[in-house]
């Protein structure tokens, strides 16, 4: 099997009705016949390059992940800014940004440069998850991301007052979740037109009328929306509702799992906005390469010889962190874990199984915001980092954690599971959690077999018991094998960041043939 075959990449979900399957067919006739009389043209300059991506064998992934590190960090830093694809700083540097106290001038000049589409990202997402989510789309789709204030700020020029969307009405806007904010609704959002159209009519020819020239063809009307709306949906989330997805003119899909839920809600609960779903994944930033390039940083060589453990939540819950150190206070003669936590629940647990217990095989730090020099340093040292999620929208911390070249342990349950397999890691056992009715839109009416039985859900629930007995399965393995699917890990990582380029370029194309009815 190719590194491309392992992704069941799908195609863009387009019109569901015969109808549309046979307008689509004599539209493409009429769209040829104008691209034949325009070929003496096609050599030259257009808005954006649609020049295909180089072949894997001269791509260059490594540059692609540093700068993609830089992206990520000067958005971590920069809430309030405008950030360029173009921006490739080592350290960040304001100067490469534009803000809302920029000359007038200059921000017109550089707005007026309108991508195929533009990413919204307020300050209170600039965080390291949904920075990790902006800034790969501002990579590979060559734009930018734009603060609240670009849509609300009067910039004057010649006595005259400009907005944005006077600017760039036709440039797309992706938004991540639920996260509009009102913005499709201003005043000044490029508004719906209703366009009327003269199709042509399919009948029998056995019914088909005789001569009449009014009776071969049918009036019709098409809803336009001249500025698309991109959904990001990390499926998971409860805040998401039938209405965003309504509102979406396409949905990027980060996993298979997603992808087929949303495919399947549109077939069940209708799609009047015609939206195509596409099957894009998605990349992570490589924090390791931050620490091997840091001239004051020491990195150990990692030994899968003899075993250490590496676990890092953050603020979320849904990592199970409280069941991870609820596995380790019964198994003292497991090696020694180093667990990195922001999040009350895994204090708790700490505080239960530890406090009052002398402890020689764990490390807990909690509440230490790790800068991502340290943090690339110690996931480049580790031989085994756990990863057992509940649930995720992507899984950008194991995505990270393969990155590394370590040994990852996750759950065997969509979404984790794409990322990680038998081969190219450990799977750890989880429970579809059914205590309570799903409350994801995504999550209802869809059934997946889980434990012998058809049941809706997307939350897991993964036991101290599954994580001791994947821990002694990594411990049965041989310094060799750990390496091994380490490696292999390692190169899917690689592959998936060369797959999403390539899907970032068929979005930009799409972009264009759907907005200028050309590529």
């Amino acid at each position: 099997m190719s590194a491309m075959a392992q992704f069941k990449d799908k195609p863009v979900a387009l019109f569901g009705t015969q109808r549309w399957k046979r307008l689509l067919m004599y539209a493409a006739g009429c769209v040829g016949l104008v691209m034949a009389l325009r070929t003496f043209r096609f050599g030259q300059s257009r808005r954006v390059s649609s020049a295909a991506p180089t072949a894997a064998g001269s791509y260059d992934v490594l540059a692609d992940i540093l700068h993609l590190n830089n992206l990520n960090e000067v958005c971590f830093h920069e809430k309030e800014a405008i950030i360029s694809y173009g921006y490739n700083s080592t350290a960040v540097d304001t100067s490469l940004t534009l803000h809302s106290t920029t000359d007038h001038a200059i921000l017109i000049q550089f707005l007026s440069q309108c991508p195929d589409v533009d990413i919204y990202l307020p300050p209170g997402l600039r965080n390291h998850g949904y920075c990790e989510d902006g800034m790969a789309y501002v990579k590979f789709l060559k734009t930018r991301v734009l603060p609240r204030w670009v849509f609300d700020i009067e910039l004057q020029h010649q006595g005259k007052t400009i907005k944005y969307f006077d600017l760039c009405p036709h440039t797309a806007l992706l938004f991540m979740n639920h996260y509009f904010d009102g913005i499709p609704d201003l005043a000044d959002f490029p508004p719906v037109r209703t366009l009327s159209l003269l199709l042509p009519r399919f009948l029998p020819a056995s019914v088909r009328p005789a001569s009449s020239w009014h009776s071969r063809f049918v009036t019709g009307k098409l809803v336009v929306q001249d500025k698309k709306i991109v959904l990001m949906p990390n499926v998971e989330m409860y805040e998401l509702k039938a209405s965003h997805y309504h509102r979406a003119d396409y949905v990027l899909a980060k996993t298979y799992d997603g992808y087929q839920r949303i495919t399947a809600w549109y077939d069940r609960e209708g799609n009047p906005r015609r939206t195509k779903v596409f099957y894009t994944q998605h990349v992570s930033s490589d924090p390791t390469q931050a620490a091997r390039r840091s001239p004051t940083v020491q990195i150990a060589p990692r030994d899968f010889s003899n075993l250490r453990f590496f676990h890092a939540n953050g603020h979320s819950t849904e990592k199970m962190t409280y069941q991870l150190l609820e596995c380790w206070s019964r198994r003292p003669d497991f090696p020694r874990l180093d667990v990195y936590s922001m999040d009350d629940h895994s204090k708790k647990a700490f505080d239960r199984f530890f406090k009052d217990k002398p402890v020689t095989n764990l490390r807990y730090n909690w509440g230490q915001d790790v800068d991502v020099v340290e943090f690339g340093k110690l996931m480049a040292e580790v031989p085994v980092i756990l990863c057992p999620s509940g649930m995720e929208g992507f899984g950008h911390y194991i995505n990270q954690a393969r990155a590394s070249g370590a040994l990852v342990a996750t759950t065997d349950a969509a979404p984790m599971n794409e990322l990680i397999d038998a081969e190219s890691g450990v799977l750890i056992d989880g429970n579809l959690w059914t205590a309570d009715a799903p409350k994801q839109v995504m999550a209802q009416g869809y059934r997946i077999f889980r434990e012998g039985l058809f049941r809706e859900g997307m939350e897991y629930m993964v036991h101290p018991e599954n994580i001791c007995a994947a821990v002694d399965a990594i411990l049965a393995l041989t310094p060799t094998e750990r390496a091994e699917r380490a490696r292999r890990g390692r190169q899917r990582y690689l592959d998936q960041f060369q797959y999403f380029r390539t899907q970032m370029h068929a979005f930009r194309k799409q972009l264009l043939f759907d907005v200028h009815g050309q590529v």
